[in-house]
């Protein structure tokens, strides 16, 4: 292949590298005890490098929806057996009319011993706008959503405060948590804030896998490669027209 072809494809390359977009879904329980279905409200949270972040917690494969309470979210409900927010997330039951919002996703929880185990400290870093979207409200106490800055966890930023469902867009500028309330009470993603009970009321699952693509860091280095590869070519092909023209010239 010539060398400029080499340098073509390169710069194609890293052209080509994309800025993915992250979506996470969650749910929200209001209760310091009861049912701990997570559906009081349901969300879906999106946006350019949209990072979830926690210390200990990892994701698992959907489980078999049932009402036992493995994992942590799939308790029986007091709104109805089936309007967990596992119902909601992979379909079935009466949830969402039984239209499942993300099917096959994983979900979050504590660590690999605990896969039942719900996590209270989970924070989101963004580079830009983040899109949040009300899909469900099932709560008599008509609860609110929004986010704070981890620099300042006490000023909130409500996007509901009227409890109305619908698409938010807020820009956190950085790392930010998520709360859940109304005027009466606050939960945090990081339950450090919140309540203080050692127990996420927030639930969150990740969209299930699809093709694969190249890493960003990988395809840009690809297309670095090739650069270098018609670089090399290209000296490689000077140097030896050079020694050529010597040999004529002797």
């Amino acid at each position: 292949m010539r060398s400029k072809n080499w340098v073509l494809l390169g710069a194609a390359a890293l052209l080509a590298v994309p800025l993915f977009g992250s979506t996470y879904y969650g749910g929200v329980e209001d209760w310091k005890s009861g049912d701990y279905d997570y559906n009081d409200i349901v969300f879906s949270l999106a946006g350019s490098n949209l990072a979830l972040h926690s210390t200990s917690a990892q994701w698992f494969a959907a489980p078999a929806l049932g009402t036992g309470g493995a994992p942590f979210w799939n308790h029986s409900s007091d709104d109805g057996p089936q309007e967990n927010v596992g119902y909601c997330i992979y379909g079935g039951g009466v949830c969402n009319g039984g239209t499942a919002l993300d099917p096959g996703a994983k979900y979050l929880a504590t660590n690999a011993t605990s896969p039942t185990g719900s996590v209270n400290a989970v924070t989101f870093s963004a580079t830009g706008e983040v899109v949040m979207n009300i899909a469900l409200q099932i709560t008599a106490a008509r609860d609110w959503i929004g986010w704070y800055s981890l620099s300042d966890p006490n000023e909130i930023n409500w996007l509901n405060p009227d409890s109305r469902g619908g698409s938010f867009t807020f820009n956190p500028g950085g790392a930010f948590g998520l709360v859940e309330g109304n005027s009466r009470f606050r939960f945090y993603s990081e339950d450090q804030y919140g309540t203080q009970d050692h127990v996420s009321h927030f639930a969150f699952f990740d969209p299930p896998g699809v093709a694969a693509v190249p890493e960003p860091s990988a395809l840009g280095l690809t297309g670095l490669a090739l650069i270098g590869t018609g670089l090399v070519s290209f000296r490689r092909k000077q140097r030896h027209r050079k020694a050529a023209s010597n040999t004529v010239a002797l």
